[in-house]
């Protein structure tokens, strides 16, 4: 995380625990900064060469953020599919065999007008961007975000 300085007197800014508030300890300043795609794709990246522990802590951290926003289907602690709805978003990830199938559905009213298969770092950094704007105006997803991302 990048270190914040007051515009108001200069001093060093602590960063709230969402990663998106910063709170300046001299004069009292506040401070919101937006959390950046490449924060979270970070995250979520450092796990996928590995599917079954990329699925789990996906799917972990999506539950316990938005928990009315996410479906996780599992056996036991193997995921087997994750879909996670923003707005005009829809991410879905599929497990087939040994193989992960995603796919992104652009919504309107809750039907989705177009769905396409992505590559999964393809779907990954467009999780990471709409996760990032998500978060940017809501601090549960603020804290998924802060997960995935790294941010303290």
């Amino acid at each position: 995380m990048q270190p914040v300085d007051c515009k108001n007197c200069g001093a060093p800014m602590q960063p709230h625990t969402d990663g998106r508030q910063y709170h300046c300890g001299f004069c009292g300043t506040k401070v919101q900064v937006a959390i950046a795609a490449e924060q979270v794709a970070a995250g979520m990246a450092l796990d996928m060469s590995n599917i079954d522990a990329f699925l789990a802590k996906l799917a972990t951290s999506l539950q316990q953020a938005v928990p009315q926003q996410v479906r996780i289907h599992a056996s036991g602690p193997q995921v087997h599919g994750i879909e996670l709805t923003l707005e005009a978003d829809a991410f879905v990830l599929r497990r087939e065999g040994q193989h992960v199938v995603s796919q992104y559905k652009k919504l309107v009213r809750g039907i989705a007008l177009k769905t396409k298969e992505l590559p999964l770092q393809q779907w990954v950094q467009a999780l990471a961007d709409a996760l990032a704007r998500h978060a940017n105006v809501n601090a549960q997803a603020g804290q998924v975000a802060a997960m995935l991302g790294g941010i303290r």
